[in-house]
């Protein structure tokens, strides 16, 4: 990785109606999207083992890209059938720069 790099983590908690198989589908809809997009490296969906938080952490190439791909994802359709499946008063969005990795 370049240290350039950004590390996106997206924090929430999921819908009551929203079950894990749910979720990993609407992820991967979002992940479909993200991959043909210029700058997106890779993602993960995480679980806390007891509570109903998720967390999905992506990477990037920039800061720029991660501004053009946001606004596009925003806009698509994968993404308004995720967030009808999220908490949205629970999502937390931090952006990290990328240092070193063993």
């Amino acid at each position: 990785m370049k240290n350039t790099e950004i590390t996106e983590f997206v924090k929430f908690r999921a819908t009551e109606t929203a079950t894990t198989e749910v979720l990993i589908s609407k992820v991967s809809l979002l992940n479909n999207f993200l991959k043909m997009q210029d700058g997106f490296i890779d993602a993960e969906l995480v679980k806390d083992i007891k509570e109903n938080e998720w967390c999905i952490v992506y990477h990037f190439d920039d800061m720029d890209k991660v501004k053009s791909i946001g606004e596009k994802m925003r806009k698509s359709n994968e993404f308004g059938e995720f967030i009808k499946f999220i908490v949205p008063e629970s999502v937390s969005v931090t952006l990290h720069n990328h240092l070193a990795e063993w």
